[in-house]
């Protein structure tokens, strides 16, 4: 079995310590941004267990992945045993219930990649309508390129509020505690690339994976097994092998041996010719006698012509070849005349996929978010500029004013779409884009 390692190292510690020291500031909205493997959800839950604030609260986005049930988790954890309606939005659910508990409440969003942008205009306007001291603190945790993103959607007051964490890389120091903590006498080759600690377990998964398969061959029952097998299959060899060296090999019968009572008869020659002499009884059932038949001394000859029907007084009608050209003709020229081609009328969006191939794509797969603006039109021309396919401008709302998004490319992991970031134009990977779950988009898209 492999035992769990619980390591604190201190860079997380002094991060945990500024958590702390801003949940009991007025700076009550953070994103916690890092890549994946950077501890981001460990921070969360150290957070959770040594906050003084009340109701600490942890809620996925991705788990809840709809508006009802983000709500439903929310407020029966902050206000348990009360009534209230999902369905409503939270600054009016949270104007009903916080008069009867006023305290100061904590709110941790993992994944929050995968909240919808209703969600989102919620939780800021929680944050701008309640008192400071009735705010709860609220941390969302997601990646850098989403962060940013984010700061650019939101209003001005609000934008500059809001605080950005990026949990920062292990010191060197940390990686020695954590090689140690794996059973490591010294640092492996590739230490150097080890930046987070999702990264060594990255690394140390094939060898993990041998030691499993070696400890279960190690197991008694597994080798008692394994064992009866191979017996089981010698034992099944044997017995085919004896059963095929007893069997009697076949004797081959030369034609005529097995009929003993068959007897050829001897030629009987007869005026130069040679017939086989058959016995009474096998002559009158073999062979009859033809009856002889005179033939004619010369052939009879009839001279006689073969009678046909006679069709001399039927009428006969001849089509000259000039009548049947013109008929040809006359009916070429009846013919529908073929329609004229139409050519397409050519627009900025001709590169970009429709929007029911967008809602088509797997809900598990990713996409890239490159740029969202409020003119359609240019965001069509850049699509276009760069020759994104497949590609799509999708509207969506932001705080009551409409948007438009243009994403582009399908990718099974996240890890995948950040790899084509790389290979964009200078231009696209200004706009710092970030992956962005297809469900997301999905919920997203209105008709």
């Amino acid at each position: 079995m492999t035992e769990t390692v619980n390591l604190s190292f201190s860079s997380q510690e002094q991060l945990l310590t500024r958590l702390l020291h801003l949940s009991r500031l007025d700076t009550d909205f953070i994103l916690l941004t890092g890549p994946e493997g950077a501890g981001k959800s460990h921070l969360a839950a150290l957070l959770l267990e040594e906050t003084g604030l009340m109701r600490p609260t942890l809620l996925d986005a991705e788990v809840l992945d709809t508006d009802v049930s983000f709500r439903d988790a929310l407020l029966g954890t902050w206000f348990p045993g009360a009534v209230f309606d999902a369905d409503d939005a939270l600054p009016d659910s949270m104007a009903r219930l916080l008069p009867n508990s006023l305290h100061k409440r904590l709110l941790v969003v993992d994944n929050a990649e995968w909240l919808t942008d209703e969600l989102l205009q919620e939780l800021t306007q929680l944050y701008l309508a309640l008192p400071v001291s009735a705010r709860p603190f609220m941390m969302l945790l997601g990646s850098a390129s989403w962060a940013g993103q984010i700061r650019r959607q939101l209003d001005e007051p609000l934008a500059s509020q809001v605080v950005e964490v990026e949990v920062p890389p292990l010191t060197a120091a940390d990686k020695d505690e954590l090689w140690q903590a794996l059973g490591y006498e010294s640092p492996p080759a590739a230490s150097h690339e080890i930046q987070y600690p999702g990264d060594a377990i990255g690394m140390m998964e094939p060898q993990m994976k041998t030691q499993d398969y070696r400890q279960l061959f190690e197991q008694k029952s597994v080798k008692i097994l394994l064992t009866a097998l191979i017996l089981v299959v010698l034992l099944i060899i044997i017995v085919r092998l004896l059963s095929g060296s007893e069997a009697p090999a076949p004797e081959l019968a030369q034609p005529f041996e097995s009929d003993p009572a068959l007897v050829l008869p001897e030629p009987v020659v007869s005026d130069g010719i040679t017939t086989p002499a058959l016995s009474p009884s096998q002559g009158d059932s073999l062979v009859r006698e033809w009856p002889a038949e005179s033939l004619p001394e010369t052939p009879s000859i009839n001279t006689g012509v073969a009678e046909t029907p006679d069709d001399s007084d039927k009428e006969r009608v001849v089509i000259e070849d000039k009548v049947v050209s013109k008929l040809m003709q006359r009916k070429s020229d009846t013919r529908p005349a073929a329609a004229p081609a139409v050519s397409p009328v050519s627009s900025g969006d001709t590169d970009l996929s429709p929007l029911s191939a967008l809602m088509q794509k797997s809900p598990e797969h990713y996409t890239l978010q490159l740029m969202a603006g409020r003119d359609r039109a240019a965001l069509g021309k850049l699509a276009s500029r760069h020759t994104l396919t497949p590609a799509w401008i999708y509207p969506r709302s932001i705080n009551g004013q409409p948007w438009f998004i243009l994403v582009f490319g399908d990718f099974d992991s996240p890890e995948q779409a950040r790899r084509a970031i790389g290979v964009l134009s200078a231009e696209l990977q200004a706009a710092k884009p970030w992956p962005k779950p297809f469900a997301q988009v999905q919920k997203e898209v209105k008709p």
